[in-house]
């Protein structure tokens, strides 16, 4: 009898976690995706790849934004819907593997809200191949399988990932307490203590980021490469626009690059470009390429009283600057 009320109070327990759980995961994505604000919380870095496929179905965008941090960064949607008259999406997400911006792509495409797609090619570099992805990423929460097919039992997956698991349990508190923090009247951009892609480079900040960055480059490597070229074959007969671009990494860190491997970083450059004219010559759905990654108004800013109008830090712009991206390539919106 005794072990028979231990067992009914030990599953009474565990229910009950189970369904406080479920409870604040709903009330807290409700919160956030309802709230002003909440699109800034696409621009935190967290347990973004737990969540977002599951907000992006949410959300059914217009424009949507693949990449690493720096797309993260760059592109906040409360800033670029009422500029653009839409509702977009940051799909970006820390360290972003060739597979992983293929796959969202993908998952991007395979909605019928979604018009305009930009990727910033920076997530191409490396030699990340099919099924490289970090621990957090499943793909059984996108809408389409690496062949293109549905997904099998996905609105289970995102069902279970919206209300029982951890990685939205740590972005949904995330989240709350992020927006929680504004004062009324504030926005993202009023506390770069909170949302860091407000933040704005400092001298300090310049020279700790070189010291950091001293032995990277920009190349990609063949398995990158056949990522990339799935990815233009996935938009080959899609409705939406794909523009994929080489990102404004500010002019010091481009040196950088080039001093530690400038063949590799024009090799970079000149493979894209081949796979966007390959694609261009054989499919209606044509992509637009842009490059960044050299000399221009933004990448060629210097630093004023100190601090940088645009920069975070060498290679993340603030969401301001995203805006200019956006201008620059055509994107116009409704």
């Amino acid at each position: 009898m005794e072990k028979s009320r231990y067992s009914v109070w030990f599953l009474g327990t565990v229910l009950l976690a189970i369904a406080a759980l479920a409870g604040f995961n709903a009330w807290a994505e409700h919160f956030i995706l309802s709230h002003p604000n909440g699109g800034s919380v696409q621009t935190l870095s967290g347990f973004e790849r737990a969540v977002k496929p599951a907000w992006l179905e949410a959300v059914q965008p217009e424009i949507v934004f693949v990449g690493s941090s720096r797309v993260r960064d760059a592109f906040d949607p409360v800033l670029v819907d009422p500029a653009l008259h839409v509702r977009s999406f940051n799909y970006g997400a820390s360290s972003m593997s060739p597979y992983e911006a293929r796959r969202l792509v993908q998952d991007a495409l395979a909605h019928s809200s979604v018009k305009t797609i930009l990727v910033s090619l920076d997530a191409f570099t490396g030699n990340g191949g099919a099924g490289e992805a970090l621990p957090s990423f499943d793909e059984t929460r996108l809408s389409v399988t690496p062949a293109g097919d549905p997904t099998p039992r996905r609105g289970l997956w995102l069902f279970t990932t919206r209300t029982l698991s951890g990685g939205a349990l740590g972005m949904n508190t995330l989240g709350t307490t992020a927006l929680a923090r504004l004062k009324p009247g504030e926005s993202a951009a009023d506390r770069p203590d909170i949302f860091g892609a407000y933040s704005h480079m400092t001298e300090a900040v310049m020279r700790r980021d070189l010291a950091y960055r001293r032995a990277r480059s920009m190349i990609m490597g063949p398995r990158a490469r056949g990522e990339l070229a799935a990815m233009l074959a996935a938009a080959c007969r899609a409705n939406a626009k794909l523009i994929v671009y080489f990102p404004p990494d500010q002019t010091a860190i481009v040196r950088q690059y080039r001093q530690t491997d400038a063949a590799g970083l024009d090799a970079f450059k000149q493979d894209v470009r081949t796979e966007v004219a390959r694609h261009n010559a054989r499919c209606p759905g044509q992509v637009a390429l842009f490059d960044f990654m050299q000399p221009n108004a933004l990448t060629s800013e210097t630093l004023v009283k100190g601090s940088s109008p645009d920069y975070v830090d060498l290679v993340h712009v603030r969401p301001p600057a995203g805006l200019w991206l956006l201008r620059q390539m055509g994107v116009t919106g409704n």
